[in-house]
């Protein structure tokens, strides 16, 4: 009979203990039943990489990956933060968003992470982050679109340079540094959530710049040709071209329109600012101009040298490092300083403050100096100007560090 009863007893606590679980989620609370199942233990942090590591962005985001792994690979090996080692784990959402959601569900309800960072793309971050703050998940976001940081939302916080703010420093590189007046200005950019968030940042400063004519062209991050849109832009025959694209679409425009005799000044923005660039598209890249808020391998401060230092001790084949891997490397950088300022008792509320507590936080030349605060949630300001070397197949800078106008 004492069997039978302690038999009763057990399974009662089971019952108990499973309607409590599902009262506690249908409320948005995450159950965690053991230490194999929590977010923070003693020694350890769980967060999670959501990234496009098979898609149309890979060729960036595995450097991003890589950045972000290197910094934690020291991290880990020199004790961790207040004890803790970062666990990190890597989900790859193909630059989809049905997957990007997938992923999401797996790494906040089987893998049980503290924080996010991610996802893939503007439109992948536009669809987690009802989830993310329904479950309370910290998020460093991947994409640097302000609807999602203006207002303020408590878990979010922006580690990558806003399109709006590049496109307004772009249009007064053309006015104040090439000094052209009345150009016609020719806007290309893929057809995606960010790309037409760069379009229209810049269809607003068309209509306070004294621009003669202004052209939008698009293409697919897809495509494998470019010479009907390099055609048109020849037909209409603009002073100046500013693209917003990555390394392949770049490379591609560039050598077709070298090939059609097309020759006029292109900017780029901060994702085709990669010495990848100039080596697939050689001599037709040169004149090409690039705004972008990192330093770069060659620069000899302590951050990147700190950088440059892990990122050949990890891989040693990788003789260079482009911005994308500056920026895992910043994302890294975003989370140790949150869990730093913490402190020892690490949870959601605790680290919220931690990252709000970074004030003037010197990165030492991997970009500006970084502030967040309860009504702050940007990290990047600062920029640079850069210009293809053709002959060293690297991009330079050309000017110091500036901020655009408000």
């Amino acid at each position: 009979m004492k069997m039978m009863s302690k038999l009763f007893v057990f399974k009662g606590y089971f019952i108990l203990m499973f309607f409590l679980s599902l009262i506690l989620m249908s409320v948005g609370v995450r159950v965690s039943f053991g230490d194999e199942a929590t977010s923070v233990t003693d020694k350890s942090v769980k967060i999670g990489l959501m990234a496009d590591f098979t898609g149309p962005t890979a060729e960036g985001w595995i450097q991003i990956a890589d950045g972000f792994k290197s910094f934690f690979r020291i991290v880990n090996n020199t004790g961790g933060i207040h004890g803790r080692k970062v666990n990190y784990i890597i989900e790859d959402d193909r630059y989809t968003i049905p997957l990007a959601l997938s992923c999401f569900k797996k790494l906040v309800f089987k893998d049980r992470i503290f924080a996010l960072q991610g996802a893939s793309g503007t439109g992948h971050t536009a669809a987690i982050i009802p989830l993310v703050e329904k479950e309370k998940l910290p998020l460093i976001a991947g994409s640097g679109e302000n609807k999602f940081f203006i207002p303020i939302r408590k878990y979010i916080f922006c580690p990558v340079p806003w399109y709006e703010d590049q496109a307004k420093l772009v249009v007064e590189y053309i006015f104040k540094d090439l000094k052209m007046k009345n150009p016609a200005l020719a806007f290309m950019y893929p057809d995606t959530a960010s790309g037409k968030q760069g379009r229209d940042a810049v269809r607003e400063l068309v209509k306070t710049y004294p621009v003669r004519k202004y052209k939008e062209i698009t293409f697919s991050l897809a495509a494998v040709d470019y010479t009907s849109q390099v055609l048109t832009l020849k037909r209409w025959n603009p002073d100046v071209i500013f693209l917003h694209g990555l390394v392949i679409d770049t490379s591609s425009i560039a050598k077709a329109a070298y090939r059609l005799g097309f020759i006029r000044p292109i900017i780029v923005n901060q994702y085709a600012c990669s010495d990848e660039v100039l080596a697939i598209a050689g001599k037709t890249a040169k004149g090409m101009v690039a705004v972008n808020c990192f330093g770069t391998w060659d620069d000899d401060v302590p951050g990147v040298n700190k950088l440059r230092k892990a990122a050949l001790a990890y891989n040693p084949h990788v003789r260079r490092r482009s911005p994308y891997f500056f920026q895992g490397w910043l994302m890294a950088m975003l989370f140790y300083q949150g869990f730093s300022n913490a402190g020892r008792e690490l949870n959601t509320e605790t680290f919220l403050k931690g990252m709000e507590a970074t004030r003037n936080f010197d990165t030492e030349g991997i970009c500006g100096v970084i502030s967040f605060g309860p009504n702050d949630h940007k990290a990047i300001e600062n920029h640079r100007f850069y210009k293809a070397d053709i002959e060293k197949k690297r991009f330079v800078p050309i000017s110091g560090w500036r901020r655009p106008k408000e």
